[in-house]
C-alpha cells in the first residue's frame, strides 16, 4: 500500500513541476512563495514513503550477501 502511495506522490510532484511550465499551478489554493516547493516536497514525501518500506516488501536474494553476518568472525 505504502509503495503506491510513494509512486502517486512523486508522479505528482513531477506533474506539478512540468505543468508550472505551461503556467498551470496544481497548488493555486497554498501561497505563491509555498506553492514553488512543492514538487520538491511531493516527491521528497515519495521517496521518503518508498525508502521507508520493509526489507521484506523488496527482498532480494542477490543482496543477501550485503546483510549483517555473524560479527563474531572479526578478531
Amino acid at each position: 500500500m505504502g509503495t503506491i502511495v510513494g509512486y502517486i506522490l512523486i508522479a505528482a510532484g513531477i506533474a506539478d513541476f512540468g505543468l508550472s511550465y505551461l503556467d498551470i499551478n496544481l497548488t493555486s489554493f497554498l501561497p505563491p512563495e509555498i506553492s514553488k516547493f512543492t514538487p520538491l516536497v511531493l516527491g521528497g514525501l515519495g521517496a521518503l514513503i518508498l525508502n521507508g518500506q520493509s526489507p521484506q516488501e523488496n527482498d532480494d536474494p542477490a543482496l543477501d550477501r550485503f546483510k549483517d553476518k555473524d560479527k563474531g568472525n572479526k578478531e
